[in-house]
């Protein structure tokens, strides 16, 4: 149900809520935000390896 105290504004809002959930963009905005933490965690894995190999203690 429109809200039709905000009028003509109702058809943008409209238009472009619909244009947003057929073109996936919530969905593919998850997936370059989960690219992106993942491939962030991926390079402080690999620094703190580096970190571990230069702080390790020789027998």
């Amino acid at each position: 149900m429109a809200i039709k105290i905000l009028g003509p504004i109702n058809e943008i809002i409209n238009k472009t809520a619909t244009a947003m959930i057929d073109n996936k963009i919530t969905e593919d905005t998850a997936k370059v935000l989960n690219t992106l933490i993942t491939a962030s965690f991926d390079a402080v894995n690999e620094t703190l390896k580096k970190v571990q190999d230069i702080t390790k203690s020789e027998p």
